[in-house]
């Protein structure tokens, strides 16, 4: 098998620090979406908070799916 050329070692360096600095933007923003739209339905159905920490929980565990489905995809292609 070849050894990879230098840039090739580079872009895939490059392509990794894209996919990792996502992660935290990934982990603030899925409970944050979350939570807004528990907020919003809270406000139209009236109730106890458990919509917002509802939302923000669904938002949490969405959020911890797709940062798995990150790191998956760049530990397969190392």
């Amino acid at each position: 098998m070849p050894r990879p050329r230098p840039d090739d070692e580079k872009r895939r360096a490059m392509r990794d620090v894209g996919l990792y600095t996502t992660l935290p933007i990934i982990i603030g923003v899925g409970p944050a979406l979350g939570w807004w739209l528990g907020h919003l339905a809270q406000k139209r159905w009236g109730g106890a908070p458990w919509l917002e920490v509802g939302g923000a929980l669904f938002g949490l565990a969405a959020a911890a799916r797709q940062v798995y489905k990150v790191v998956r995809q760049g530990s397969r292609d190392g």
